[in-house]
């Protein structure tokens, strides 16, 4: 079975599941196109919903109710687990753990991001001769291309310059979707037999980081001038 990534028209590929097409009008901020995307998606009326429960710690945490629909929205983009259900425990030691084939993840409440929820789930793939390799620069890839709104925070393996994700603010809409675009990219040559295609990965978003960090701080002038007048 061929694993499971969206294209460019973000429709899913290889799967008989929910095809999901997210609305061409996008063109707000990050979070504000992310969250509207995601109420989106959670309304559809004949989406089944997934299987996401929590661990008995996790019940007692005041955020469950966040985590748990966090979780459920990134599930979606996973139709590999459908049938299954996933537990969600809680950590402390990292922003997310799992055991790559199994059916549990952990995760931190206070440094939680769609993108470790993600990188979490693809560990849950590995293993499952779905064609998705080991390691964590390979998870790191394979969850950046399953969907744009699901990159709001800065990989953890695989190398992205500072300049456009430096942690501390919010990831742009445009970073989103060029993380996105490389990623699918690098899938497609390693489908294609390149077997240097989390190096590509790299190469490609430090190629395109000089232009896109250049236009994020004019958008950020832009703004600050809108806001000063």
């Amino acid at each position: 079975m061929t694993p499971l990534f969206y294209d460019r028209d973000k429709t899913v590929r290889n799967s008989n599941s929910l095809v999901v097409r997210a609305p061409a009008c996008y063109r707000g901020a990050r979070n504000e196109a992310a969250v509207q995307f995601e109420l989106e998606l959670l309304s559809i009326p004949q989406a089944k919903a997934p299987r996401v429960v929590a661990s008995a710690v996790l019940r007692k945490h005041r955020l469950r109710n966040d985590v748990l629909r966090r979780v459920n929205y990134v599930r979606r983009f996973f139709p590999e687990l459908e049938g299954e259900t996933i537990t969600v425990g809680l950590t402390r030691a990292a922003s997310g753990m799992a055991v790559p084939g199994g059916s549990r993840i952990w995760l931190n409440p206070s440094r939680l991001s769609y993108h470790t929820i993600a990188h979490e789930l693809i560990h849950l793939l590995q293993l499952r001769n779905l064609g998705i390799p080991s390691g964590e620069k390979a998870c790191d890839v394979f969850s950046l291309a399953r969907h744009w709104t699901l990159n709001d925070d800065r990989p953890s393996y695989v190398r992205v310059p500072l300049s456009v994700i430096d942690g501390s603010s919010p990831v742009g809409e445009a970073v989103s979707r060029m993380l996105y675009d490389v990623a699918c990219d690098a899938l497609v040559r390693r489908a294609d037999g390149h077997r240097r295609y989390l190096a590509y990965f790299e190469s490609e978003v430090e190629r395109r980081s000089p232009a896109l960090a250049s236009r994020e701080n004019r958008a950020s002038v832009e703004l600050s001038k809108s806001l000063l007048t």
